[in-house]
């Protein structure tokens, strides 16, 4: 839920230039117009910003995650090749970042995960892009040129269907998921609504003297920590953590905070 909550607060819009290499042919120049970029959020981290960076290999380690939860650290050791060749890691990681430990066997679902690593499926991801490019309300524009890239700026309101609910129900690629998630709940609407900002949530939430921050604070790394991204204060999904529960414990002060166990 907090990862989810998480994607839908802090999102980010492309606006990269179309690529020479992906007009080669129809399909790739079609994919090419919808700028579908998730390598920024509203902390304005880009490949660039984060150059020189570590890239996850597709199917490994992490590679389900948008870049700026990649753990650097982690990930420049896992591409570096060790001194000895027989070693072996006392524990692996899924493409989410969850530990997997080696020594006490993985449980099912790890297990599933690690002789099956995902590895996002092209075809697949460009189906969803042919959808939104001929099934938005920025595509069936009147106005709207057909020389002009479709992005997540201007693609407008995704319209309802049953193909829509088939595709949905059949899996979105890990790509699209934090737009995507952000426009099919409404959080993109109900975000344009807002008479506030999160940024002001956030800024207004961040004193350390508020009620709430002590206990906050002892619980952050209780949350999930089997999970590279929060297992330590310097993991990359802390801060983002932190800021969540703040908001969400200031803007809802009748309820405040509390954290749940299962």
């Amino acid at each position: 839920m907090i990862l989810t909550l998480q994607k839908n607060v802090e999102t980010a819009l492309s606006d990269e230039e179309d690529d020479e290499g992906e007009r080669e042919n129809e399909s790739k120049e079609k994919e090419s117009q919808l700028k579908l970029d998730v390598n920024r959020n509203a902390e304005k981290d880009t490949l660039a910003d984060l150059s020189p960076m570590s890239t996850p290999s597709p199917g490994g380690p992490f590679s389900a995650l948008t870049p700026s939860m990649w753990p650097q650290d982690i990930i420049s050791k896992l591409n570096q090749v060790p001194e000895d060749p027989n070693s072996q890691p006392d524990y692996r990681f899924d493409e989410f970042g969850f530990r997997v430990e080696e020594e006490d066997g993985p449980e099912q679902n790890s297990n599933k995960l690690l002789s099956e690593p995902f590895i996002e499926d092209p075809q697949h991801r460009l189906q969803w892009v042919a959808y939104l490019e001929f099934n938005s309300s920025s595509a069936n524009s009147p106005g709207k040129e057909e020389s002009e890239a479709l992005t997540w700026d201007n693609l407008g309101v995704i319209s309802r269907t049953d193909k829509l609910r088939s595709m949905t129900r059949q899996g979105i690629p890990h790509s699209l998921r934090p737009q995507l998630w952000l426009r099919l709940s409404g959080a993109l609407e109900k975000k344009a609504l807002s008479k506030i900002k999160y940024q002001d949530i956030v800024k207004a939430s961040s004193s350390d003297a508020l009620a709430f921050a002590k206990q906050i604070e002892k619980d952050l790394l209780r949350t999930m920590p089997t999970n590279a991204c929060f297992s330590t204060f310097s993991s990359t999904g802390v801060p983002r953590l932190r800021r969540i529960l703040r908001a969400l414990a200031w803007l809802f002060p009748d309820i405040g905070y509390c954290q749940v166990r299962v």
